[in-house]
Parts: structure tokens; sequence; C-alpha cells
């Protein structure tokens, strides 16, 4: 009986056939195109490959892009307001991702063993906050409270954080996976911290790279209070001297930085998350003893614009400012608490789905934005997804026995806290330096238990 199965030689004429019919029209548009167009198109079709063949490389890549990623403006959105603007800003993260994604797929298609999502207390949660997210964008829409393309480009950025956490938690399968993950996010975390020194000298308040011309403090200040927590709770937990001594340089390094963004939320956040790691941790007397010294340096160096930028809360005129007691707050502070009974008034016309993502108008307040934007149904997922990631961190410390499991659990629970803060008076579950990373770091947290349980 005839073997029916192709000969090599005819196998590698059909290659060769497809080849050259790929390369035909390849050729003339690289011909006809821009000389950047090919550049960017070989460049995103190595990390596709490199992906493909190996996904760490995938999220390094993108773990270092999250903070140096140049701003890709696409011009308006149907409007002149902030949310258009930002909405319509497209960062080299989100082509890194959107490739990581597409070699992530592939990778499961063509290795079955990998499977489909990995199974999370999250899952769930995150699922529904995405769909209330695009159920209200959607009422917004048709009732013509929400701009459609500014609307649905928000929801997008929203679940494109959550992608990162489940391509994490699908990878990590072993300790050196999540070591060298980690290992890829402190190194960028010391980066930025650098590039905010060399900010500092320049007289102007540091913010992380390709921010434009005003750049933003405050996310800075959200971002450095994330690398804080994760580097002390490490520092606090793991015995290893290396990683002991470096953790511990690290979030000593941040705090000046995170200071001169006279970011007064993220100060909050800082103070949040260091009470919690004194409350938590069983090393809190080290702590406690190396806060009072950093405190002590601090009274005596006395940064003029940081006393300035105190003093300035609590310096209100007589007229348009809100007072609280006897003290009358700034007009900063006046205006963004004037903000909260606005959406309160704006809930009360919209109390179940809210009226849509970016539906209501910018306001810089994350718990009053998401209650006017999402109404009961996306509040209540809101908070519940954050209380279960919180849990999750915590049971992380408390439960697992490698140190470095420990330690990554006891820095997330303490960021969690100080995100919190850091969220009155600032949208940090929307701001993409921040998410990108915090989710990444949740994935790892959350694949942690996995690696101890025996085979």
């Amino acid at each position: 009986m005839p073997d029916s199965t192709p000969s090599l030689p005819l196998r590698k004429a059909t290659l060769a056939a497809a080849l050259g019919a790929l390369l035909l029209p390849l050729s003339l548009w690289i011909a006809e195109a821009p000389p950047q167009a090919p550049l960017l198109a070989t460049l995103a079709a190595i990390l596709f490959l490199a992906t493909l063949l190996h996904a760490e490389a995938g999220l390094v890549i993108l773990i270092v892009s999250m903070l140096f990623s140049p701003e890709i403006g696409l011009g308006g959105g149907g409007g002149t307001s902030l949310e258009a603007s930002r909405s319509l800003t497209l960062r080299t993260e989100d082509l890194v991702l959107l490739l990581v994604g597409l070699a992530w797929m592939a990778r499961m298609a063509i290795h079955k063993d990998l499977g489909a999502v990995r199974r999370t207390r999250l899952n769930a949660l995150i699922f529904a906050y995405c769909a209330c997210c695009l159920f209200s964008t959607l009422l917004g829409i048709e009732a013509g409270r929400v701009a459609p393309l500014v609307g649905l480009c928000f929801v997008a950025k929203y679940v494109e954080y959550f992608i990162i956490f489940f391509i994490t938690v699908n990878y990590v399968g072993s300790q050196t996976q999540l070591r060298r993950l980690l290992v890829a996010v402190l190194i960028t975390g010391a980066l930025i911290t650098a590039y905010a020194y060399w900010q500092i000298p320049q007289g102007i308040r540091p913010s992380a790279p390709f921010e434009g011309s005003e750049g933003e403090p405050n996310t800075l200040g959200g971002y450095l209070v994330l690398i804080f927590s994760l580097s002390s709770g490490l520092a606090l937990t793991i015995p290893e001297r290396i990683w002991k001594r470096s953790c511990a340089v690290l979030a000593a390094a941040t705090v000046p930085p995170l200071l001169a963004t006279l970011s007064r939320s993220s100060w909050i956040a800082l103070v949040v998350s260091l009470g919690a790691l004194l409350t938590l941790s069983a090393a809190r007397r080290r702590l406690a003893a190396a806060a009072i010294v950093a405190a002590a340096l601090l009274f005596f160096l006395q940064p003029q614009k940081v006393e300035d930028r105190l003093l300035y809360t609590f310096q209100g005129e007589e007229h348009g400012t809100l007072s609280v007691g006897h003290v009358r707050l700034d007009s900063s502070a006046s205006a963004r608490i004037s903000s909260w009974g606005g959406a309160l008034v704006g809930f009360v016309r919209h109390p179940i789905a809210g009226w849509g993502v970016t539906g209501y108008g910018f306001l810089d307040a994350q718990y009053f934005r998401v209650l006017v934007e999402l109404g009961l149904l996306g509040f209540s997922d809101f908070a519940l997804l954050l209380g279960t990631a919180g849990t999750a961190f915590y049971r992380a410390f408390r439960l697992l026995k490698d140190p470095l499991h420990r330690g990554l659990g006891l820095g997330m629970t303490a960021a969690l806290a100080g995100l919190l803060a850091h969220a009155i008076g600032t949208n940090t579950f929307m701001l993409i330096r921040i998410m990108e990373p915090f989710w990444l770091l949740a994935g790892l947290c959350v694949a942690a238990p996995s690696l101890e349980e025996p085979a």
C-alpha cells in the first residue's frame, strides 16, 4: 500500500511557496512605507516571536515598558475635556500588551497543557466588574451621556489591567519564574526612583518618564508607595542578606522623591502603608526605629517646599473655600470635597447602573467616581474585588511558608492599604502607571500558594 504522507521535498516546496506569497506583498509594502514603519513592524514581530517561544521575555519587556513607555497621541475624541484627551493617548506598553496577549493565546493554542485561565478567587469578580463597566457605559451611550469612543477606550483600559493579572497567574509555575519577575519589578522601581532623584535638582515636582510637559507627580507618588510597600515587605521577611539589604535600601530611597512630588494623597498613602507594615510585621521594632530616624532627619533637614505644601492645605481664603471646625482648607481641597457632594447628587439620579464610564465628567476621587459612574452594581463589585484581593494578599502573608511569598503578601497588603488611602483624592485604581504593576504583582501573589502545594 503506497504511503499517502507527502514527501519531505513536497512539504518544503509548499512552505517555500507560502513564504514567497507572504514576502512579495511585504516587500512591496516596505518599498512604499515610511522608513520607521518597517522597523516598528520588525520589532513587533520579534517581540511576538520572543513571547511565543519564551513567555517570560514578553512579560519582562512589559514590566519595563509600564513606566518607560512614550505616548502616542491619537487626536481628540470628539471633545476637548481632560477625559477625552487622556483616553485617546496610547502608550507603547498598550501595543506591547496587545502583542504579549496575542502571543499568549497562540501559546495556549499550540501547547494544550497550558490550559485556559487558572482559577482564582478573583476571576468571577473581575469578569463581573468588567461587565458592569461595559453595561453602564453602553447604557450611557444609548442615553447620550457618554461619548462612545471616549467611554469605550476607558473600559478597554480597565480590561487591560486584568489581562496582565491573568497572563501572570497563568505563566508563573515555579519559584524561579516568580523570583525573576519580582526582580524585574524591583529593578524597574529602582530605575524610576533614580530618575526621580535626577529631576529634584531641576526644581520641578518629580514624575514618571514620558508623562507630557506638565507631568503627573501624583501618579508617581502612588507608584512609589507601591514600590516602598513591596520592598519593605520583602526586607522585613526574607532572611537572605542580599534580598534584605537591597530591598531595605530601595524602600528608604523611595521616600525623598515621594515627598518631593508634593502629592498630599501620596503622603497620606505612605503613612497608611507604613502603619500596615508596623501592625503586621514581626520585625516592627526595627521598622519603627528606622521610621523614627527618618522622621528626625526630615525634621532637621526640613525641606521648605514640603513644609509650605503641608501648611498651604490649612491656609484657605475666607471666601470660596470650605472650613473644618476652625480650620479653613485651601481651594484645591475645598473644590475636591465640593465635587464629592455633586457626585452624590448625580448618583441619586442614576443609582443602579450609574452614568456610565466618563458619563458624569471628570472627578478626581476614586470612590465617588465609581459610585456615580457604575452605580450600586459596579461599586459593590469594585468593593468586593478589592476586599477579596486584600484577603488573598493577607492569607499569603499569614499562611504561606516560603519567606519570599510571605514578604510578597505582606508588601501587597500594605500597598493595597496605602493605595486605598491614596484613592480618596485620586483615581488611583484607574491610573495605568500604578495599576499595571499592581495587578502584575497581584498575579504573582495569587499564584504563590500553588507553588507550595505538593506535586
